[in-house]
C-alpha cells in the first residue's frame, strides 16, 4: 500500500514523493495553513507541477494520509504470523509507536472527523487495511486466552484509540517517554482495557 503509484514514470513518482514529504514538513511546522504554491516552493518544483499532481491542497493532504496509513499497515503486516499472539501484539505496538512518532506531528492536523469503525464500515480503503492488519492479532489473543471472548470490532477500536498519533505525540512531547516505553505502557493499557492481564 505504501509503494509507488502504478503507471507513474520514475521521475514523476520522485516528484510526487518530494511533494508529499513537503506536505508532512509544512503540516508539522504550521498545520494546514499552506496552499499549493507554498507546497511547490517547499518541494522545489514549479507551481504548475504541484497542480498537475494535486487539484487542491486537500487532495495533497489526503494523499499524504494514504501514504502514511499504507506505511503503517505494511509495518504491522510484516509482523511474522508464526510468532505467539502476545509477541505479535507487542511487536505491532512497537512498530505502530515508531511510525506514529515519525509522522504524528503532521497527521494530527488533518485527521478525519469520522470515527474509525465508521470509516471501516463505509469502505474507506486505508482504514479498512489498518483494521485488517489488527483484527487477526486480536482474534489470536482471544483464541489463546490472552483476552476474554468479546466483540472484535470493539477491541480493535480500543487498540486504535490508544495508539492514536495524538496520544503518542503528546506522551513523547509532554512526558519525554522513549518509544519502547511508550509502546509497552500503551500496549498494556490496551490489554487491561479489554479485560486481559496487561502484563
Amino acid at each position: 500500500m505504501a509503494g509507488p503509484r502504478p503507471g507513474l514514470r520514475r521521475d514523476t513518482q520522485e516528484t510526487r514523493d518530494r511533494l508529499l514529504a513537503a506536505v508532512g514538513e509544512l503540516l508539522a511546522e504550521s498545520g494546514p495553513t499552506f496552499g499549493l504554491p507554498e507546497l511547490a516552493r517547499r518541494g522545489g518544483v514549479a507551481t504548475a507541477t504541484a497542480y498537475r499532481h494535486f487539484e487542491t491542497i486537500h487532495d495533497a493532504h489526503r494523499e499524504f494520509l494514504l501514504q502514511l496509513t499504507g506505511r503503517l499497515t505494511d509495518r504491522l503486516q510484516s509482523v511474522p504470523p508464526t510468532w505467539t499472539p502476545r509477541r505479535r501484539f507487542d511487536a505491532a505496538c512497537e512498530r505502530w509507536a515508531e511510525q506514529a512518532a515519525d509522522w504524528g506531528p503532521a497527521a494530527v492536523h488533518i485527521r478525519s472527523w469520522r470515527g474509525f469503525l465508521e470509516r471501516v464500515h463505509l469502505g474507506d480503503e486505508p482504514t479498512g487495511a489498518l483494521y485488517a492488519a489488527l483484527e487477526p492479532i486480536v482474534r489470536d489473543l482471544i483464541e489463546h486466552g490472552e483476552l476474554p471472548d468479546q466483540d472484535v470490532e470493539y477491541a480493535v477500536l480500543v487498540w486504535s484509540t490508544m495508539f492514536d498519533e495524538r496520544v503518542i505525540v503528546d506522551l513523547r512531547e509532554s512526558k519525554g517517554w522513549p518509544l519502547q516505553r511508550l509502546a509497552r505502557v500503551l500496549g498494556r493499557s490496551v490489554l487491561s482495557a479489554l479485560g486481559g492481564t496487561g502484563t
